[in-house]
């Protein structure tokens, strides 16, 4: 990810540029995101995709929206998670052209080229932002992980590997595993 740091960027500078580049805010610095995603990162995020519809649809909880779509948690950070859920109690944050405030849950699937962006930058700000729920799914490490806030940290409350399913407490009976994810 190419980084610039000649000024403090804001999402409307960032909506303001005229290329097809795609990029993130991240406390006040632009970062170009990496070029198009692997083919194991689109067959994990369209197979959740469909789980996760199926279920708020079913459930009629939610909305579930799926990168690239911009996130914008401040003036000074604004993300394309993979995918998010708005809650039914959170709906008036999605506008015409942006998601303009907290997800209840953020998905990221990690890039092999920088893990640590979701892992450590990215998480950062979800914290702070109080994302209720943020998941990290691992293609390299074939896992998932799922953080929950509680008492304003994002503790790991779940980690799932092959068939094991996991534990959701936005989808509590919501019943997946990793590899379920890649058929």
């Amino acid at each position: 990810m190419e980084k610039t740091q000649e000024k403090i960027w804001t999402y409307d500078d960032y909506y303001q540029l005229d290329d097809d580049k795609r990029y993130e805010v991240i406390e006040g610095e632009l970062v170009e995101m990496s070029a198009a995603p692997r083919s194991i990162h689109q067959i994990i995020l369209s197979n959740l995709s469909y789980e996760l519809i199926h279920y708020t649809r079913h459930k009629k909880i939610g909305r579930v929206l799926v990168s690239p779509l911009d996130v914008v948690f401040s003036a000074t950070n604004s993300f394309q998670p993979d995918l998010v859920f708005i809650s039914n109690e959170d709906q008036q944050i999605i506008d015409e052209k942006k998601i303009n405030g907290t997800p209840s849950l953020v998905i990221e699937i990690l890039s092999p080229s920088n893990p640590d962006h979701d892992k450590v930058r990215k998480f950062k700000i979800y914290e702070k932002f109080k994302v209720k729920e943020y998941w990290i799914i691992d293609p390299i490490g074939e896992s998932i992980e799922i953080f929950c806030l509680e008492k304003d940290k994002l503790l790991s409350c779940c980690l799932v590997r092959d068939e094991q399913k996991l534990e959701s407490k936005t989808f509590a009976d919501l019943s997946i595993s990793y590899n379920d994810l890649l058929i």
